[in-house]
């Protein structure tokens, strides 16, 4: 199960945008607050064994960026600097850092961009005390969509990196 921790700052910024914005513009709006929504927090989930054995993340951020760009955001940064304590002060945890881009443009730049997002969010936390072994990247390009909807609103949460926390093996 998954919580978000939604400003209200955010819900009366998106409430007066849509009375204001052109109805072509009102998707891709409702796209950026939400990425601005969600990067704003860390979802806390439960640390459980399921059936499979392997143990499901203690959280799960996910940070966004813009189009055909690798630059993290300043909101990330914030973000990030609170995972990066997190990690520092808990070295038995490890972050699992995923690359994703939104489904313009060709497969193999998608895929690069994806890679240099994750390895831009794992330099960050390395930058920031997180030992190297603390840090696993991975990148999937567009490969997996945030969901079956291709709008603009839907392509710009496509361009996110996910963070996820979880306790090293044994």
């Amino acid at each position: 199960m998954l919580f978000l921790k939604i400003d209200h700052w955010l819900i009366r910024l998106l409430k007066t945008s849509l009375r204001i914005a052109r109805p072509e513009r009102i998707g891709r709006l409702i796209g950026c607050l939400l990425g601005i929504m969600i990067c704003s927090c860390t979802d806390a989930i439960a640390q459980v064994r399921p059936q499979t054995g392997a143990l499901l993340p203690l959280s799960i951020t996910i940070l966004y960026f813009d189009q055909s760009s690798p630059a993290l955001r300043p909101g990330v940064k914030t973000t990030l600097d609170s995972l990066a304590q997190v990690l520092v002060e808990q070295p038995a945890l490890i972050a699992t850092v995923t690359g994703y881009t939104d489904t313009i443009g060709k497969r193999e730049l998608n895929l690069a961009l994806a890679e240099h997002r994750a390895k831009a969010v794992g330099g960050y936390l390395a930058q920031r005390g997180v030992r190297k072994d603390q840090i696993i990247a991975n990148w999937e390009g567009s490969d997996k969509k945030a969901t079956t909807t291709d709008s603009e609103g839907v392509n710009t949460i496509g361009r996110r990196v996910v963070v996820q926390l979880l306790p090293k093996e044994q």
